[in-house]
């Protein structure tokens, strides 16, 4: 670390990444079972245990977008080279159509989605909470690799553009059953779609109009070793569909926010998802079908003046508003999206780093083992010296010889294996070279440490 930067926000790095790593399935908003992926970048060369970690989660108006977009792989690239490790995720999309759908004659796929039009309100409460059951998962998932990726799981990080920032303030902020929408219990069937939205590809071949309870606010996956909480939450042109989420009575997670007044698909203040786009963009010329029935939100700046009420309970907070609003303005352009990436992106890093270093993570000292006294750990595993050069001493308070013991590097592929001698028993590391490793004893016994050579 260069003197007198800040961790986790400068370019100091090289990465590398693992693609469409399989993190769980869970059913979608049809009834077929949808497989989740996640895209894994990390540092290369940063010789750090203590790694945090940030979820990304991208947009698309719940029905459409990928962890391929441009702007969450910018995103994970730029994240890694500062020492993060990131996953990119995707998670189950979709929503039941309206009953009448028409192309109107001077509309068309470039000014209008035909896809985007839901069946009723309930559509987007529920796709809200079945993208942040998913996030939750990826949290716990990554949680879980923490030895693989040398990550601390006490500074994990969650952040999304547009319905990706919805879904990352619910996976921050909805921790009791009670903020359970009404409509994500069993719920009133969903419509017979208009046949007009087949050519568009809009109606999977397999569409059970079912809608039945979508079950806990933590989701299914990966539960029970580590929870889903986040020390902070980036919402990038995002917002949250009900106030009453941050009533924390726990820890309470940073939130950095960006917002454009210009925002024509969610009003950085309040109002309808996509009204300005049908009352501004569409309605002066009856231009295409209106968008029916999407919820009323609050975006980045609604939560801002919200915060502003809640006194000392108010999170930690860094509000990037642009109040550039003027009736009918960039009704095709870019409000909705960044003015300056790189610059939102270091402004989010300025609110979390200072987070990172609060809790005492320092990557010039994670590594760090002060005496032999504190080397074991709970599962009686001692390794040293760490950082190592060319070996590294394995000391077990049991007799385990025999035991198959694995030297993992930071993309989980084996570089050394053998068997422990007795007690205590040396591994010579050859030619592998400077990194953070994982040493693996079985599956429940695992230890970071640092090879850093001459």
């Amino acid at each position: 670390m260069v003197k007198g930067q800040t961790p986790y926000t400068q370019n100091l790095f090289a990465y590398d990444s693992l693609i469409n790593v399989f993190y769980g399935s869970a059913v979608d908003y049809a009834g077929n079972s949808d497989s989740l992926l996640l895209d894994i970048y990390k540092p290369v060369g940063d010789a750090n245990c203590l790694r945090p970690v940030i979820v990304l989660a991208h947009g698309g108006a719940w029905v459409a977008g990928s962890k391929a977009d441009y702007n969450m792989v910018y995103l994970s690239r730029q994240l890694a080279k500062k020492g993060w490790v990131v996953a990119n995720i995707n998670y189950r999309l979709g929503t039941h159509k309206v009953a009448n759908y028409n192309m109107y004659a001077f509309c068309n796929t470039s000014l209008s989605a035909p896809c985007g039009y839901i069946s009723d309100s309930a559509e987007i409460y529920r796709a809200n909470f079945r993208g942040m059951q998913d996030a939750k998962g990826a949290i716990r998932f990554m949680k879980n690799r923490n030895g693989i990726d040398s990550t601390d799981i006490n500074n994990v990080f969650i952040a999304g553009e547009s319905a990706g920032g919805f879904i990352s303030l619910a996976a921050a902020f909805t921790d009791k059953s009670s903020e359970k929408h009404i409509s994500c219990f069993a719920y009133a069937n969903a419509p017979t779609p208009s046949s007009n939205l087949n050519s568009y590809g809009c109606i999977p071949s397999s569409n059970n109009l079912f809608r039945p309870d979508l079950g806990s606010i933590d989701g299914a996956l990966h539960t029970g070793a580590y929870d889903a909480t986040v020390k902070g939450v980036g919402s990038f042109y995002g917002g949250v569909l009900n106030l009453n989420v941050f009533q924390q009575t726990d820890s309470i997670p940073c939130v950095y926010m960006f917002a454009q007044g210009s925002d024509v698909v969610v009003n950085y203040n309040y109002g309808r998802l996509l009204g300005r786009t049908s009352g501004e963009c569409y309605a002066p010329t009856n231009i295409c079908q209106p968008y029916y029935f999407y919820p009323y939100a609050f975006g980045n700046e609604g939560i801002r003046q919200h915060f502003i009420t809640l006194g000392s309970s108010v999170p930690a907070y860094t509000a990037d508003i642009l109040n550039n609003y003027s009736y009918g303005n960039n009704c095709f352009s870019n409000g909705h999206s960044f003015d300056n990436i790189q610059t939102r992106l270091q402004n989010m890093l300025a609110l979390f780093a200072n987070k990172i270093a609060a809790s005492g993570n320092n990557p010039q000292t994670n590594c760090t083992l002060n005496t032999t006294n504190d080397i074991y750990n709970k599962n009686g595993l001692a390794l040293f010296p760490n950082p190592a050069s060319n070996q590294i001493n394995i000391e077990v308070r049991a007799n385990l010889s025999g035991a198959a013991y694995q030297i993992i590097d930071a993309l989980g592929k084996t570089v050394i294996q053998g068997k422990l001698n007795a007690k205590n028993s040396t591994v010579h590391l050859g030619n592998i070279p400077n990194g953070v490793y994982v040493f693996s004893l079985g599956e429940n016994v695992k230890r970071t440490f640092v090879v850093t050579k001459d």
